[in-house]
């Protein structure tokens, strides 16, 4: 299929988002990080133990963080995900704590960003659209408009976001001009589009019928691997060689950490047991995820990418299930909280 382009325009359009051009915050609140172990002191006052064993509560309160991402000094996060709640991009000093909020939202954010070296890239899946703030606040700028995007990854020159309707016809892979422009269809017509990565050939993705592989080029879309209701796949992320993702043990319910080459072929178990909810982080050499480690807490782990032993790395505590790895350390989210804890 050749790609297929939709004209939409940096400029906000019909679904109403002229109101998203809102002023940067000029609050800067500063979190207590004198405070370590499971006992710490939140933005609000008072104390609270966190049930984490070695993570620091880096930033707190927070209106439901979701979405995490860190560069350099600071950590980039989405907070909301209801028409009450606070729905915003943060900066947070990585060492400090310090709370900058760069841009409040009217519409609800979905819960995922990307960052380049000039802008943070987040989505609204109510107001359906792709925008993007500076890193050092200011306006937020709608970049694509459809309907509901979540995922997003970047290039060096565009994003790539999904669409994502659970019926099919309708879920479908898009990518836009950094700048805004003209919207592209990589693929469409599949139900459940929503995780997405990118290489310099192509676009991988992960729908309800399995995973997926698109040239940036336009084409036909390749199944790398197909999904079964006793063989679902979901949360797909990647390094340079493979991709890894949680994959149904038959019909039980549980899931492994698996991982498969680009090119294709047969997946490997990387991880026996992990929480399908939460999302995979990786470093140079280690999957890091949260499994189960009571009713309502989390364990956080890690294990080499090629498989083996999982390790701890904290537990057991509360988690929302995202993370990211900088440097030496992983950053978490719970419901008010960003965490860090050394990897």
């Amino acid at each position: 299929m050749s790609v297929r382009k939709l004209w939409i325009g940096i400029a906000v359009g019909a679904v109403g988002l002229g109101s998203l051009l809102w002023a940067r915050s000029k609050d800067t609140t500063q979190s207590s990080s004198a405070n370590a172990g499971n006992t710490t002191q939140g933005q609000g006052g008072g104390s609270d133990k966190t049930g984490w064993a070695r993570a620091r509560r880096l930033a707190s309160p927070l209106d439901h963080p979701k979405g995490v991402a860190v560069e350099g000094d600071y950590a980039y996060v989405v907070t909301g995900g209801s028409a009450k709640s606070d729905n915003a991009v943060l900066r947070i000093g990585a060492t400090s704590g310090a709370v900058e909020t760069l841009v409040k939202v009217p519409q609800v954010l979905s819960g995922e960003l990307a960052l380049d070296d000039k802008y943070v890239y987040f989505s609204s899946e109510s107001g359906n659209a792709v925008l993007r703030v500076s890193k050092i606040g200011g306006p937020a700028v709608v970049v694509a408009e459809a309907a509901r995007p979540i995922h997003l990854a970047l290039d060096d020159t565009h994003v790539y976001f999904s669409s994502f309707l659970k019926q099919s016809p309708g879920g479908a892979l898009l990518r836009v001009a950094k700048s805004g422009g003209s919207t592209e269809v990589l693929t469409e017509g599949q139900a459940g589009v929503d995780q997405v990565v990118v290489d310099a050939e192509a676009a991988y993705f992960r729908s309800n019928s399995g995973i997926w592989r698109v040239s940036k080029a336009g084409g036909k879309a390749e199944c790398l691997l197909a999904a079964s209701p006793s063989n679902n796949v979901d949360r797909l992320t990647a390094d340079s060689t493979h991709l890894y993702f949680f994959q149904e043990i038959g019909s039980t319910g549980k899931y492994a950490i698996a991982r498969l080459p680009k090119r294709g072929g047969t997946p490997e178990t990387v991880a026996p047991q992990a929480n399908p909810t939460a999302r995979l982080a990786l470093s140079d050499s280690h999957v890091y995820y949260f499994r189960a480690a009571s009713l309502n807490d989390d364990a956080l782990a890690k294990v080499l990418k090629a498989g083996g032993s999982p390790e701890l790395v904290d537990g057991a505590g509360y988690s929302t299930g995202y993370l990211t790895v900088s440097g030496g350390d992983v950053y978490f989210t719970d419901v008010n909280s960003l965490f860090r804890v050394p990897k």
